[in-house]
């Protein structure tokens, strides 16, 4: 091939790429604007509610005895008989005989100091029959002292005139002085008399005070329960010896139980806005400064599927200090009410409830309050760090702090006396990406979304 015609294909082809360049670019078009309206942030809001009626502070508590009662033998011996229902586990009601201790040394004491009192009563008895009997005896001597101060008197008399010889004067003295004498000593007899009798009566007194005291340990050799209740520990067995003090049976008391809980500082407040009200203008520390408002609680009891409910009252401090590990302060509340009331028990048959509450049962403690103020409600997830909402105003995002008293079945508690919200606010519950005060908003549930978005919008409102 010669030169020209290679030349002339070169030619060829650019000029065929030019014309195809050319064409390539007439058939290109500008593509249209995509440029799109900028739209503030889309928010899910819930509105500020007033709180209706009071409201619950929770606890978490353990059933213990209300008291449990340690029977002790108060005399020593054989332990005769032991009660069938003397085990641990039964049920005994008070005044059943449980323990029959030897009666024998016990009966021969009683018998003897019977014999003894019969015998100081005889001898009383006696004592006032001879003191009847010195009495008669004083009477006559003093008839014959009267006699003789006569017949003195009389010679005496008779003397003077020289009738009467100085031996008959002598003799009316001596008859006279014998007279006073037998009166003295039956007057120092009646005396002594006297005296016998007060200790005759005292001996007596004494037999009859130790007769007393071994009728007593007699009836004590008979063990009965103080209470009604279940007998938690029997110590000793039919045929043992027990010492005078030696613990035999002890028994729980199942009138009523207690719910031992511990309250924190925030639940306490509560509380003592009720014993703010009882407090006198004295300042100074008094009984009622320890002292827990008688408030109704609910105990709820959950086994399994199934809830059961029982209904008692705030009964005090279980002591006056704060714990030094959780810094809570230990409360005890009294539950009286036997048969529970059973709640949320759906497909559970015929199971039965519980009868009572046990010792070491585990239970929620339900605290009923009402509140003097009225309280806002909100969310408590919208509460963010520093207790700070973010409220939806007026198509823009505002933020106010708040004061959380409580935190309730998943709200917020807020006074409404000073809050810087109302009832009615919009309060934001959705998370924002940058949360700046005065940025547009929009309320997802305003826009014109699909059904789709908008059930799922109204879902996570509820």
């Amino acid at each position: 091939m010669s030169v020209i015609s290679k030349y002339a294909v070169s030619i060829g082809l650019l000029a065929v790429g030019t014309i195809f360049f050319l064409v390539l670019s007439q058939m290109k078009t500008a593509p249209a604007s995509l440029q799109r309206d900028v739209q503030p942030p889309s928010v899910i809001t819930t509105p500020v509610k007033l709180r209706e009626g009071g409201f619950y502070l929770d606890a978490d508590g353990e059933v213990v005895p209300y008291r449990e009662v340690t029977l002790s033998a108060e005399v020593a011996g054989t332990v005769q008989m032991k009660a069938p229902q003397c085990f641990a586990g039964q049920y005994v009601r008070q005044g059943e005989l449980l323990l029959q201790i030897e009666t024998d040394d016990y009966d021969l004491e009683v018998k003897r100091l019977s014999e003894l009192e019969n015998q100081a009563e005889i001898s009383v008895e006696e004592l006032v029959l001879e003191r009847e009997n010195t009495l008669k005896l004083i009477a006559l001597a003093n008839e014959d002292l009267q006699l003789q101060r006569k017949e003195l008197e009389r010679i005496l008399l008779l003397n003077r005139r020289n009738v009467a010889t100085e031996s008959d004067l002598d003799t009316a003295r001596r008859n006279e002085l014998s007279s006073r004498n037998n009166m003295q000593t039956l007057q120092n007899q009646k005396l002594l008399l006297n005296k016998r009798k007060v200790r005759f009566i005292s001996e007596r007194q004494q037999i009859a005070a130790e007769l007393k005291k071994a009728k007593l340990d007699l009836s004590r050799t008979e063990i009965r329960a103080t209470i009604d209740g279940i007998i938690t520990e029997d110590l000793v067995e039919e045929g043992a010896f027990v010492e005078r003090g030696a613990a035999v049976v002890r028994i729980e008391d199942t009138s009523k139980v207690e719910v031992h809980f511990n309250l924190q500082y925030s639940q306490l407040q509560w509380l003592w806005r009720y014993t703010d009200k009882k407090q006198s203008g004295d300042k100074r520390l008094s009984g009622s400064s320890y002292e827990l408002p008688h408030l109704p609680i609910i105990a709820t009891l959950t086994l399994e599927d199934a809830s059961y409910q029982w209904e008692g009252r705030l009964a005090r401090y279980d002591g006056a200090g704060v714990n030094a590990a959780t810094r809570t302060v230990p409360c005890v509340a009294i539950v009286e009410e036997r048969t529970p009331k059973q709640i949320n028990a759906e497909g559970l048959g015929n199971l039965a409830a519980p009868p009572a509450l046990l010792r070491g049962m585990f239970v929620a403690i339900q605290i009923k309050i009402d509140p003097r103020s009225p309280l806002l409600s909100v969310p408590a997830s919208a509460v963010r760090p520093g207790d700070r909402l973010w409220i939806f105003r007026d198509g823009a995002l505002a933020t106010e702090q708040v004061d959380v008293v409580m935190i309730v079945d998943g709200q917020a508690l807020i006074p409404a006396g000073h809050a810087p919200i109302r009832e009615g606010d919009q309060i934001i519950t959705s998370p924002l990406p940058m949360a700046i005060a005065g940025m547009p908003l929009r309320q997802a549930n305003s826009t014109s979304a699909s059904p789709v978005q908008s059930s799922r919008v109204g879902d996570k409102s509820k």
